[in-house]
């Protein structure tokens, strides 16, 4: 079976990281990382979000714009300081929400709007961040999902939010960059950062254990094996992925990303970050065109995105459960639950569009590097006949 995804870090990484926590652990460190001017490593983009909202010192109750989905966490942590959440909605197609709608949510508590750019698509920010700083916001980006090697937020953002966990491209295993363009705020994040504690190196070593143990099972006979076991044990084979592969599992987030990262996860994100081969995201842009070819723009989220780096592919489907089934039986991993992902209620129905993004009817399709050019057109055959026989939305559900 082909897996949902693979682990965006080679075993000789994973090697090279174990080295890198046995030298901090028998005190043979070299001089600690050092990153360019203006870019801050923290331990997650959840740290670095928070480190910010104390930085700036808000006033509690007021109103942080942002997108309606993203990770419940992120949620939490805006609730923990206090702050309100206003919630914007996404636009299916382009993955991008709108500057009218920003003007029209704006109030005297209105302080900072959040863009958050999913499923690896980098939305258009013109716009928003000339709304944003007409009415003297402070603009945060979340690029947890869209990293590319190139993209770095757009010059008009005060923050720009890089996460190289886990399941991310480009991953360290852990950790993030925070690129902060004011000086006053920067050296106040510094500050806040440096109080953290160091995380412990044994920590991290377990995360590359537990990466090594995801990059066997996610290779194909593993994989399959372990799909047959789930399925004739009645275990819940998504669930056995989730627990894999979350970063804060269970609940007390907030005391979960008070740390800073040890040395070995900073060693880890200096090289991914200096040796990134861009030419892998134009693999994949190749990758999933060929795997959505002839597939109607209506199934297709972000079909008008244009800079998107298909982080994962998700795709509209009027009966995910039925389409998940007939691709499983093909030897194919989709999903519904690929993601954390939570959306959460509008203030007003007004800002409802006809184009909202919703979650429930999504399925992730998978996505390896690997396929062979056989695979790539029997998975979008697959797609092509059952989501015309009704595994999802035909034109004749849109009417």
């Amino acid at each position: 079976m082909i897996a949902r995804g693979r682990l965006d870090i080679r075993f000789t990484e994973l090697f090279k990281a174990a080295l890198y926590c046995i030298g901090s652990a028998c005190s043979f460190k070299k001089e600690q990382p050092q990153f360019p001017e203006g870019q801050l490593p923290c331990l997650s983009v959840r740290t670095g979000l928070y480190l910010v909202l104390e930085a700036l010192n808000l006033e509690p109750g007021d109103e942080i714009l942002v997108a309606d989905i993203n990770i419940p966490d992120m949620f939490a942590i805006i609730a923990a300081c206090h702050l309100k959440v206003v919630p914007l909605p996404i636009d299916k197609n382009t993955l991008g929400i709108s500057a009218g709608q920003i003007e029209a949510t704006i109030t005297p508590k209105t302080k900072l709007l959040l863009i958050t750019h999913l499923f690896g698509a980098v939305m258009d920010t013109e716009a928003l961040l000339n709304m944003a700083k007409l009415h003297n916001l402070i603009v945060i980006e979340d690029c947890a999902q869209a990293y590319d090697g190139v993209y770095e937020g757009n010059l008009k953002s005060d923050v720009v939010l890089f996460s190289f966990g886990l399941i991310k491209t480009n991953t360290a295993l852990s950790g993030a960059i925070l690129h902060i363009r004011h000086e006053q705020l920067l050296a106040a994040v510094k500050i806040l950062n440096n109080r953290l504690p160091v995380q412990k190196g044994d920590r991290y070593f377990k995360k590359i254990i537990n990466a090594t143990l995801i990059k066997i099972l996610t290779a194909r006979w593993p994989f399959t094996i372990a799909y047959w076991l789930c399925k004739q044990s009645g275990k819940d084979f998504d669930a056995l992925i989730t627990g894999f592969t979350r970063g804060f599992p269970g609940t007390d987030v907030m005391e979960k990303i008070k740390y800073r990262p040890c040395y070995a996860n900073l060693c880890m994100l200096q090289h991914k970050l200096s040796d990134f081969n861009q030419s892998h995201i134009h693999k994949r842009k190749i990758l999933v065109n060929e795997l959505l070819l002839n597939v109607d723009l209506l199934n297709i989220v972000g079909a008008a995105n244009l800079r998107h780096t298909n982080w994962v592919i998700p795709i509209v489907a009027a009966n995910p459960s039925l389409l998940i089934d007939k691709l499983r039986e093909k030897g194919f991993d989709a999903t519904s639950k690929a993601s954390s992902l939570v959306k959460i209620g509008f203030p007003s129905l007004s800002l409802k569009t006809s184009n909202e993004l919703t979650l429930q009817n999504l399925v992730y399709l998978p996505m390896d590097m690997k396929m062979s050019k056989k695979e790539v057109k029997q998975l979008n055959q697959l797609l092509l006949d059952n989501l015309l026989s009704g595994g999802g939305f035909s034109k004749s559900d849109q009417t």
